[in-house]
């Protein structure tokens, strides 16, 4: 049963309302109860897995995972595991930013202010309701900066704080614009098979893309099975063969060049997959090309 007391973030706000930020480390945390506050919040997960209730819907976050809730959200963390979780929090007010900002009660008008120059609106998802993560370590390393600088306290700190936070809102940005890419005029599975025709020499994830687009990996996954027929993987080797088998009809390049060529570090495995799938060898299949 959801407690009466006030929120814990209540001691917070003298600190707050001064600084217009206050950052605290959290090790081991279990749980914190359902609240709301007024002011915005990034929490970085830096270990272990938490279950992050917001605004009624529920997420599992990991290690690297980062999201900032808005004004007014309700939100509550239970930890995954007796050992529980760590994380940072970053609270701050949008006149950090900028003075004009204050009063401002909503992550969508910061993001829209001209020191970001972002469309929110144009976005199909809330930004206050996606888990980002922060694969790079870059937003890590500019938290422990802003936590630096908040112990610290030197002459000019606040507008170090300032600096650093709005390369973080704009790292973030380019993630959500990656996300709308997606969604804009095409469908995620349509995003992937064009991202797939243009990357499929790499070494391409799944899950990487999903980090990329803000997309749970489930989610992504079964939105493609559903959309194409078959799975991601599965299209990924069919279209690289589809690929092998060009090369193999219309070049002098040789087995090895070709595994590579099409995204593959093992030329058996290559030529196992190839041959299950063709129902012939590479050799064989460009043998009978040249007849």
């Amino acid at each position: 049963m959801e407690s009466a007391k006030p929120p814990i973030w209540i001691r917070v706000l003298p600190r707050l309302k001064q600084d217009k930020f206050y950052m605290e480390l959290h090790r081991r945390q279990k749980a914190v109860e359902m609240h709301d506050h007024a002011f915005l919040e990034l929490t970085y997960i830096l270990e272990g897995e938490v279950e992050h209730t917001l605004d009624g819907q529920t997420s599992r976050l990991c290690r690297g995972d980062y999201l900032i809730v808005d004004y007014g959200s309700r939100h509550a963390y239970s930890a995954v595991g007796a050992e529980g979780y760590d994380n940072l929090d970053c609270l701050f007010l949008p006149e950090l930013l900028d003075p004009v900002l204050k009063g401002t009660e909503s992550l969508r008008a910061l993001l829209e202010h001209y020191l970001l120059h972002f469309n929110v609106q144009a976005l199909h998802q809330n930004p206050a309701h996606m888990v980002f993560h922060d694969d790079t370590g870059r937003i890590l390393e500019l938290l422990e900066r802003i936590r630096t600088e908040a112990e610290t306290r030197a002459a000019g700190y606040t507008e170090i704080v300032r600096c650093y936070l709005i390369e973080i809102l704009i790292l973030t940005v380019r993630r959500m614009d990656t996300a709308q890419i997606a969604s804009t005029g095409q469908s995620i599975s349509n995003y992937l098979s064009a991202y797939v025709a243009e990357h499929y020499m790499e070494n391409l994830t799944l899950r990487e893309l999903a980090v990329t687009l803000n997309y749970s990996l489930p989610y992504i996954s079964k939105r493609f099975k559903e959309d194409t027929g078959i799975s991601f993987v599965h299209y990924l080797q069919s279209y690289r063969i589809m690929q092998a088998c060009r090369l193999l009809s219309s070049t002098k390049k040789t087995v090895a060049e070709i595994t590579e060529l099409v995204g593959y570090r093992d030329v058996k495995f290559f030529s196992a997959l190839f041959k299950r799938t063709v129902g012939l060898s590479p050799a064989e299949f460009r043998r009978q090309k040249e007849k």
